[in-house]
């Protein structure tokens, strides 16, 4: 058994058949054929039951999943899939978001066993739904058969966080009577108008008829902590997200993580801020800055606080890191 290239050590292939490491060890979802080899048990991966798989199988080479990734997987069915992804993502969640209730029991059922998927009966075409149960995710892999599948894939990246998104694509629930290759184009620029940089557009035929898998990741981004002379922190308040953030955005072609906080800052609140220092975080930038002035009205409302608001767009735990760490840079400096 070897690591299939490009998978980070998360899909193994042997004789041309995929294969998954099982973590629910003795199981099976669909009927799939069983393989132990040196203590470990491996799922073979039909690529004509998973359009993921048929991705890998027809060299997709965009792969953005890892053992410890958070996915959002809009479009669960009755788990397939989502039992691949689970096996995966091994030290990391998946958020199982199916509306068909006869499919959720299947895909209930299925992760009864698995403890990393979190099933949830939903829409995936209104995010804000779910947002009771999930948290900021790494990659968004949506397989919703209806109109409009790049605005739901993006709508979804947006609400959590997510840097990636993977999109299968399929023509005739888009458009019937346009061509697939126009379909495809389409859902393309889309995603590019969204402001996601689209790494790869792959067919999936000979598996699947008039389907492409599209993978995109959302451009580098930056938000500041931004403090005024009496120590409270500035928040915005998302309306799409109905929640307070820290102002921030893409970090734009030449800019610095500081100078595109900077800048956000100014567009979102309206204030003049000067930045004191900046940090990866792993998924973004976070810059620590304190208040110059107000030049004009934002394009959100701004407010300052003493405390973390109970109304947020992202994960508390996050913000009581970094603003604890913002507030020491600010008095430092």
């Amino acid at each position: 058994m070897e690591e299939r290239t490009g998978t980070n050590g998360t899909v193994f292939c042997e004789r041309g058949r995929l294969y998954t490491r099982s973590i629910d060890p003795g199981k099976r979802v669909y009927s799939e054929r069983l393989v132990s080899i040196a203590g470990s048990e491996y799922r073979e991966w039909n690529p004509s039951r998973s359009k993921l798989a048929a991705y890998l199988s027809t060299g997709g080479a965009s792969y953005p999943l890892r053992k410890d990734s958070r996915v959002l997987y809009l479009g669960a069915a009755n788990g397939t899939t989502v039992s691949h992804v689970s096996d995966i993502v091994c030290d990391g969640i998946v958020y199982a978001v199916e509306f068909s209730s006869r499919s959720f029991r299947d895909l209930v059922r299925m992760s009864e066993t698995r403890k990393n998927v979190n099933p949830i009966l939903a829409d995936a075409t209104n995010p804000g739904e779910y947002s009771f149960a999930v948290d900021k995710v790494d990659v968004v892999y949506s397989d919703v058969a209806q109109k409009n599948q790049a605005d739901i894939l993006a709508d979804n990246m947006d609400m959590y966080g997510a840097r990636f998104g993977m999109l299968c694509i399929k023509a005739r629930s888009e458009d019937v009577a346009a061509k697939p290759e126009e379909v495809f184009d389409m859902s393309k620029h889309r995603l590019q108008v969204r402001g996601f940089k689209v790494h790869e557009v792959r067919s999936l035929e000979p598996y699947e008829k008039d389907h492409v898998m599209i993978v995109a990741e959302r451009p580098r981004t930056s938000y500041a902590v931004v403090f005024n002379d009496v120590g409270q922190f500035m928040m915005v308040y998302h309306p799409r997200r109905k929640g307070w953030e820290m102002p921030g955005g893409k970090v734009e072609s030449g800019e610095s993580s500081s100078e595109a906080a900077v800048r956000e800052c100014l567009e979102e609140s309206g204030y003049v801020v000067e930045a004191i220092s900046d940090k990866d975080i792993g998924y973004c930038d976070v810059c620590a800055a304190r208040v110059v002035k107000k030049v004009s009205e934002g394009e959100m409302e701004s407010r300052f606080f003493d405390s973390i608001p109970d109304e947020l767009s992202f994960d508390r735990e996050e913000y009581e890191s970094v603003i604890p760490w913002a507030r020491s840079e600010v008095l430092r400096n």
